[in-house]
Parts: structure tokens; C-alpha cells; sequence
């Protein structure tokens, strides 16, 4: 039987966490981050977690399981198309000659024309790819997809139930909507504690997407984690502001950087990391 006593670390932890909920308790919000820095501070961010490649290799294999004819993908808020020029490039070398569709919603201008450079740059003639500079709620999509898939990009929606029915209408009869979300773990505690609201809401959890999932009636057939982690410890301001989403004031670096310390685990090399889990969503249209 696991035991349920806190061990010393979980207890510093929760102290620490308490302290930095009181110090911004009637405070002014944090300064969000800009939209200019933010796929910098993103890309120095997942350089130190191993949690992008295992959503890769995920997502290949779920995209694998939608057969090998044509094959059409909608990713909501793509930014750059690191992950999705990933996940195109082995759709389309498993079946030489099928036709791929991909199709971005990116509503910064300089991270969208980052993700068709490197789609066009992939050479492939059976690859058709394009993006919408804008938001998924103002997106007009007029077509439906094999595969709808949000990446760490529900968070920023005002309206979860209503964005879930959108992207369902988008997904051809027997595909799948995806939706992969960070649960309320560790990190993004901090996050909660941290993180100034975006778009006049408060930052939508795991359990926000599921509780919204289950307003909407839509069905879902499996929920699954993937636990990554990331390696904080001698991360950089730019990176320590990603990972809370706040631009920090330099008396909150200490107390963030100790409750990093103090929620770190082992990692395969025994060097402490930061647990980092995603939650996976997956729901079929009937």
C-alpha cells in the first residue's frame, strides 16, 4: 500500500507554495509574456524537457491508426510547426504517395510563416499545407479533418465548451478531435498561483477540458497521461518566466526556483527534474 503521509519535500513544497499564494494574494497581476518572445522562451523551454517527443511519437502512432488513405490534419494554435512538420514528414514517409493535408490555426503572424516555411521546406509533392493567421474562435474553416488536434493550445481560449462543439463539427465522421492539456500537477500549481488570467479568463486545466467535455456530451473514448519532465534547475530567467507563464519580479525568483527544488524527482540519470505531465483527450465523431 503507498503510503499517504507527505514526505519532507512534498511538505517544504506545500509551504513554499502557501507563501507565494499569500505574497500575491491583492497584488497586481504578473506581466504576461509577449507574444515577441514568446516562441523563443517556448523553444529554450522544451529543449530541456523530453515531453514534446513523447507527444511526437504519440500522435505518430495515433495517426498511424487513421489508416493509410488520404490523410488531413487540422492543428489548433501550430506556432512554429516544430511538432507538426514532425508528425507530416512521417505521415508521409509510412505511405509513399498518399495525399496529406495540413492545416494550421496560428494567430501570431511571425510564428505561422515560420510553420508553412518549414512544411514547404520538406520538398514532399503529395503534402498540401497552409495557416490561418488567426484565432480558432474567429478561424472560418470550411472543410472537415481526419485528425483535430490542439497541442498545449486549449488553454487559451475564452470558451471551452463552445470551442470543443467547433472542433468536433471539424472532424470528418469516424476521425478523431485531440485534445492534449497540462493537469493541475507541480508546475503548473504554479502556474495557477503565478499566471495572469489570458483574455479576461483564468488558465483551463485537465480538469477544466474534462468537465467541459462532459457539458458539451461529448463522449470521449480514452483519457491518458504521458509524464514527462523537464530540467528547470539551471534554467535561465527567460525559461523560469515560460514555465509559470508570468515574467517574474526578481523577489520571486528564489521562492519559485526553492519549490522547483523541492518538487524534482530522479530522472533516469538521477539528476533532479520537474515533473511535467500531459493529459490526452481523445474523442471520435459518430
Amino acid at each position: 500500500m503507498t503510503s499517504l503521509v507527505p514526505t519532507p519535500s512534498t511538505e517544504v513544497a506545500a509551504a513554499l507554495l502557501d507563501d507565494l499564494r499569500d505574497a500575491r494574494r491583492g497584488a497586481a497581476a504578473l506581466p504576461a509574456l509577449q507574444p515577441d518572445s514568446y516562441a523563443r522562451d517556448h523553444a529554450a523551454f522544451e529543449r530541456r524537457s523530453d515531453q514534446r517527443g513523447l507527444i511526437a511519437d504519440h500522435l505518430a502512432g495515433r495517426l498511424a491508426g487513421l489508416g493509410d488513405g488520404p490523410l488531413s490534419v487540422l492543428s489548433v494554435g501550430c506556432g512554429d510547426g516544430t511538432l507538426d512538420v514532425r508528425l507530416a514528414e512521417g505521415v508521409v514517409r509510412a505511405v509513399p504517395g498518399r495525399p496529406v493535408r495540413y492545416v494550421g490555426i496560428e494567430p501570431w503572424s511571425g510564428s505561422a510563416g515560420l510553420f508553412t516555411a518549414e512544411m514547404a521546406a520538406l520538398g514532399f509533392r503529395e503534402l498540401s499545407a497552409e495557416v490561418h493567421v488567426t484565432s480558432f474562435a474567429d478561424a472560418v474553416v470550411d472543410e472537415a479533418f481526419d485528425a483535430v488536434v490542439f497541442v498545449h493550445s486549449i488553454y487559451y481560449v475564452a470558451d471551452l465548451e463552445q470551442t470543443l462543439r467547433k472542433a468536433l463539427a471539424l472532424v470528418r465522421p469516424g476521425g478523431q478531435l485531440w485534445v492534449l492539456n497540462a493537469p493541475r500537477a507541480a508546475l503548473n500549481a504554479l502556474v495557477d498561483v503565478l499566471a495572469p488570467p489570458l483574455d479576461d479568463h483564468r488558465q483551463w486545466f485537465s480538469s477544466d477540458v474534462s468537465e467541459a467535455f462532459r457539458a458539451t456530451g461529448i463522449v470521449l473514448d480514452e483519457v491518458s497521461t504521458l509524464d514527462a519532465l523537464v530540467d528547470l534547475a539551471p534554467a535561465g530567467d527567460d525559461v523560469l518566466d515560460f514555465a509559470v507563464q508570468a515574467r517574474l519580479t526578481p523577489e520571486l525568483r528564489r521562492p519559485v526556483r526553492a519549490y522547483l527544488d523541492a518538487v524534482s524527482v530522479p530522472s533516469a540519470d538521477g539528476e533532479p527534474h520537474v515533473p511535467h505531465p500531459v493529459d490526452v483527450f481523445v474523442a471520435t465523431r459518430h
